[in-house]
Formats: structure tokens, sequence, C-alpha cells
């Protein structure tokens, strides 16, 4: 199932990595802020929907310690975020549902994924902006030094075929895709 959710999500994956500009030569302590703003305005929402869905015990991955909202409140305060100003940051209202396992499970193959991505990111946030995961950039460590086997325990727990999960293959396979469009949508608004 796992080759066709990445085969499935491709396009959208590199078309949302083109518009990221976290790995620029130009990067700016401005734009990194407001970047993990927005990470920030759909990661809050989006966990809480995650916590709320009724399958953890019968998925068999416990999400305790997988959380990134702490890790992004911790990094907007290391730029000098309050607390108040992080509450007043607006939050995506457009989220994936989470309706049955098989939504819940492509949700967090993108979720999950994207710390695999921040491994490569941190670095260039080092070199380009100072930022370690104790300053500043805790959310890009993702679990630090055991990033890849949080991954590999994700990927073991993904149903191998689809179908055996409740809602199907199919419905795994859009709900990856619309948190991939939805996640766009939210990091690079249209404007008006």
């Amino acid at each position: 199932m796992l080759k066709c959710l990445k085969a499935a999500t491709s396009s959208r994956h590199a078309a949302l990595e083109r518009r990221l500009p976290l790995l620029d030569a130009d990067l700016s302590h401005a734009t990194y802020r407001l970047f993990v703003q927005r990470l920030f305005g759909f990661y809050e929402p989006m966990e809480v929907q995650l916590l709320a869905a009724p399958w953890w015990n019968a998925v068999g991955l416990d999400y305790t310690g997988r959380h990134k909202t702490p890790r992004l409140r911790q990094d907007l305060q290391a730029s000098g975020e309050g607390q108040a100003s992080i509450e007043a940051l607006p939050r995506c209202q457009r989220l994936p549902p989470l309706e049955n396992q098989a939504q819940l499970w492509g949700c967090l193959y993108v979720i999950e994924g994207a710390t695999l991505g921040g491994q490569i990111i941190i670095k260039h946030l080092n070199a380009q902006l100072g930022l370690s995961a104790s300053s500043g950039a805790s959310f890009f460590d993702g679990y630090g030094a055991t990033t890849g086997s949080h991954w590999k325990a994700f990927c073991a727990a993904v149903p191998a075929d689809g179908d055996d999960a409740p809602g199907g293959r199919d419905a795994m396979l859009h709900s990856a895709n619309l948190t991939f469009d939805l996640f766009s949508e939210w990091l690079f608004p249209v404007a008006p």
C-alpha cells in the first residue's frame, strides 16, 4: 500500500516541494517565521481532529509523542512570538475528513512523511539561519535521531492492502491526496 500511496501522491508532493521557501539560498528569518505561522495554523486544528478520531486502538499506532503542534509552538516562541500572538494566528478551517480508518491512514501518510523531509530542511535552516532543534527548528527535527524508526513503525502499521482498512484503498489514496491539496492551499493561499 505504501508504494501505491507514494505513486498516487508523487505529483502533489513534488509540486508542494517546489513551492517551499525553506531551501532557498536567500531564506530570511522573517520568511521562515511566516512559514512556521502557517504550519502552526494547519497542524493545530489537524491534530485536534486526528486525536479525536476513534480508531487509534484499532489502527495499532500510538500518536502519543508524535504531536507536531507543541514543536511548532516552541519554534514560534523561539522566533519571538508571544503566547497571545500565537493564539491569535489564523487556523485552517478546511481539513481532510477522518470518517474511517482509511482516511486516517491517508492523512497520516502525509503528516508523518513530512518528518522525513524535515531532516533535509533542518540542515539548511542551520546553515542559512543558524537554527537547530533547540533554537527555533524543533518541528523540522522531527523525532530527532529516532525519526527513521518512527517512520518505519508507521510503515509497519499501515495495512499492506488498503482494502484491509475500513473505508478501503481508494479512500486512503483520496485522503492522502486531499491532505496534500488542503495543506498546499493553506500554506500558499491565492491572493484575492
